[in-house]
């Protein structure tokens, strides 16, 4: 996601905008091969697999059939916490009662006798180097296949009421925790944020990790944004444009879009909400979500979003064209993010360049020669702007970053 935050004396620009999206909302339930309608997880495997933790037991899910796996095939309880695959596309299912592995065929199950902290777990993930964190209500563990290490608030954990866990691309381990705020374990020391860090929350509910490694961290009172530089950025609420702000998970698009999961116990009430950088959009019962009570969300391979609910799984088609690159177009462009000049590359016949910021405005126009332009952007400041090359009779639209 090209989160690069436009800021005015401090203050985040949020530009609402109205617009005509093309959308479609399918729902899964019982009636349709799904073991309970009360749907706890979701995970993707490598192959555009879809695996739904229920009440009930788990559910694989090839887009066509329903594949049910209860205790009667090895699982080691029915009642499903939290789901994750790892590297190998090995299932990881977390209950009341301790782990399940699921190898392809065959169920393994793990508890405090093989040396986990404790039986009921709340979130599992699974690390790039093959190993598995779980989180509990009694601390951390990491298990490498052969080994198991535990955390708790001895070892420097804010809380040992784990609630969430994301590995970023350095295998740095965030995690969320009740009441003791967000954790970041480099393989040797916890550094722990908290609300006095500008954190909006001490609860964590979700966190997801961007393309430029900025952190979001959801939690029932909003977003926070931390950069990659583990800095805090801003933070989100129902003002900014969140459907509510008890957040439920966070996921992101290979568009960079985050897609938010939200339900209110108090309200009673629930949607999801997609971010583009400038732009909020929600989508509720009424567009066609299966139900208010959101539980997890996950983006498949193909950026479909599917949301689990405590009345079956929806899954979100978003067509939305607003903003894209035309698929058809050999156009190359770069830097993306750019600083004085910008590259245009392969560009068919001669065309025009206008530049806009997120407002509309047009700030350049230049002609395009057939094959390769360099254009001059030193005179624009920092920010995010709207890119338009016209060749051909088409249009090809970008999002620009210039530092």
């Amino acid at each position: 996601m090209k989160n690069f935050l436009i800021r005015t004396t401090g203050t985040l620009m949020i530009f609402f905008v109205t617009m005509v999206h093309a959308q479609t909302f399918t729902n899964y339930t019982t009636a349709d091969g799904l073991p309970d309608n009360n749907v706890l997880g979701v995970a993707v495997d490598s192959h555009n697999i879809k695996w739904f933790g229920t009440q009930a037991g788990v559910a694989r899910f090839n887009d066509t059939v329903f594949k049910i796996y209860t205790t009667a095939d090895g699982l080691i309880d029915n009642y499903i916490n939290c789901i994750a695959v790892d590297k190998y596309d090995i299932i990881w299912v977390g209950t009341d009662f301790g782990v399940g592995k699921l190898d392809g065929t065959q169920w393994t199950s793990y508890t405090t006798a093989n040396g986990l902290i404790n039986n009921m777990i709340s979130y599992i993930a699974g690390d790039p180097d093959g190993s598995i964190w779980i989180g509990t209500n009694s601390g951390l563990s990491s298990y490498d296949g052969s080994v198991w290490t535990n955390y708790t608030t001895t070892n420097g954990l804010p809380n040992d009421m784990v609630s969430y866990i994301a590995i970023d691309e350095e295998s740095n381990k965030w995690i969320g925790t009740w009441i003791g705020g967000l954790s970041k374990f480099d393989g040797t020391t916890f550094t722990n944020f908290t609300i006095e860090d500008s954190l909006v929350s001490d609860n964590i509910t979700a966190i997801a990790i961007d393309s430029l490694r900025n952190k979001w961290i959801g939690t029932y009172s909003g977003i926070s944004v931390f950069d990659s530089l583990d800095r805090w950025v801003d933070n989100y609420r129902l003002v900014d444009g969140l459907f509510n702000e008890f957040v439920k998970d966070l996921d992101f698009d290979s568009k960079g879009n985050l897609w938010i999961g939200m339900y209110a116990d108090y309200l009673q009430d629930g949607g999801i909400t997609k971010f583009n950088d400038t732009t909020w959009v929600s989508y509720t019962v009424t567009d066609g979500l299966v139900d208010k009570l959101i539980k997890r969300l996950a983006v498949d391979k193909i950026d479909n979003v599917w949301i689990t609910t405590g009345n079956g799984v929806s899954k979100f088609t978003d067509k939305n064209t607003g903003i894209y690159d035309n698929p058809n177009s050999s156009l190359k462009i770069y830097p993306n993010p750019a600083r004085d000049i910008l590259h245009i590359d392969q560009v068919t016949v001669p065309g025009q360049l206008t530049i806009y910021d997120i407002t509309g405005n047009e700030l350049l126009s230049r002609n395009l020669s057939a094959l390769f332009n360099s254009v001059d952007i030193h005179l624009l400041l920092p920010g995010v702007y709207i890119l338009k090359i016209k060749e051909k009779g088409s249009v090809f639209t970008r999002k620009l970053i210039i530092q």
